[in-house]
């Protein structure tokens, strides 16, 4: 049973970026699966590669559209990509010392922080950029 799975609320109505955070929830479920599971750390750390890896790839696909697209609120948008990934390198570090880590706190964290940044700063890029799509296929 999946601690965090994908919901109809989570639809950017942009196709290619649902179908890029279709997979970042199943990368943030597995985390929350092995901490949640006890599994070594070694699982654990691996888990949170997985999704480091997949999240740097997504976002840079996101950043290059809003290039293209001259996005306004491009800065911001970065800015949060960079807070999450920090959070993320955090944990991963914490894992490999061998810390104890706040399972509640990550949980919360990473739910939250994946519900918030496509329900309120990702379905507005991808407002933007489905305009800009729509503006060149009419040719304008």
């Amino acid at each position: 049973m999946a601690l965090f799975s994908w919901t109809p609320a989570l639809a950017t109505g942009n196709a290619l970026m649902d179908a890029d955070h279709h997979v970042l929830v199943k990368r943030v479920d597995a985390v929350l699966d092995a901490i949640s599971k006890q599994r070594s750390n070694d699982i654990v750390i691996g888990a949170v590669l997985n999704l480091l890896e997949y999240t740097h790839e997504h976002f840079a696909r996101e950043e290059v559209q809003m290039q293209r697209i001259q996005y306004a609120g491009i800065q911001e948008h970065i800015a949060e990509h960079a807070h999450l990934l920090s959070q993320v390198e955090a944990l991963k570090v914490q894992l490999e010392v061998g810390e104890q880590i706040d399972i509640m706190g990550h949980y919360s964290f990473l739910t939250r922080w994946v519900k918030d940044h496509i329900m309120l700063v990702d379905v507005e890029f991808a407002a933007a950029l489905n305009a800009s799509l729509r503006t060149l296929e009419s040719g304008q």
